[in-house]
């Protein structure tokens, strides 16, 4: 039997849409301006890594990109590169999310243990 697939530990979890209204161009430019930024901010390693992902529709089409956080379940509009920055100021380093960008909020539920 094989080993299973190992991933380092992360902090938070960023999905970003690439369906067709979000990514119309498929170029993914914003995907790799955040893990850019992310590799700038030190964030793609260590305690505070936040792991970058792309998705197909988040079945949100309406002022995308769209971006969802997670553990805390963050939904982000209107992303664009400005806006990513934001974020990764104030949510990701600062533990606080961008609220003029925020549209919905659903925490991770939790099973007790």
């Amino acid at each position: 039997m094989q080993d299973k697939p190992k991933l380092e530990r992360y902090r938070r979890h960023a999905i970003l849409c690439a369906g067709k209204k979000c990514e119309p161009a498929q170029d993914r430019a914003l995907m790799q301006y955040l893990k850019k930024r992310l590799t700038e901010e030190g964030l793609d390693t260590g305690e505070d890594m936040v792991r970058a992902n792309r998705a197909g529709c988040l079945g949100v089409c309406e002022q995308g990109p769209i971006m969802v956080v997670y553990p805390e379940g963050v939904w982000y509009c209107r992303l664009n590169e400005a806006n990513i920055d934001r974020i990764i100021e104030m949510h990701f380093k600062g533990g606080k999310a961008v609220s003029e960008l925020v549209f919905h909020e659903a925490p991770v539920c939790r099973t007790p243990a």
